[in-house]
């Protein structure tokens, strides 16, 4: 929803590879497309505002399964829409300064 791609990967203390605890950032990707340490750290807190948006979402979400998280994320009623999409924006503003090779 905010335009920020990641991978799901295990990191220890994870009771199960299916469910992993952690993410993985490609930093070889954003290294090749002109990302310089500025714009690691600005993606670094772009993740954390996200997660921050996700954790105020889990807490006004009714029931625990992910499919009623994402059905209530994507109703037109979701409360937080507002904080996704200038996060949204703020992601594209920084990542269409970089275009990716090849495409």
């Amino acid at each position: 929803m905010a335009s920020i791609t990641l991978n799901k990967n295990s990191v220890p203390g994870d009771k199960s590879a299916l469910v992993p605890g952690g993410i993985r950032i490609g930093s070889p990707a954003m290294t090749t497309r002109g990302f310089t340490e500025k714009e690691f750290t600005a993606i670094a807190d772009f993740i954390h505002e996200g997660v921050q948006i996700t954790i105020e979402a889990k807490g006004l979400a009714s029931g625990s399964k992910v499919q009623e998280f994402l059905k209530f994320v994507s109703s037109p009623d979701f409360p937080l829409t507002d904080k996704v999409s200038n996060l949204r924006s703020r992601v594209e503003a920084l990542t269409t300064q970089f275009p990716i090779p090849g495409v």
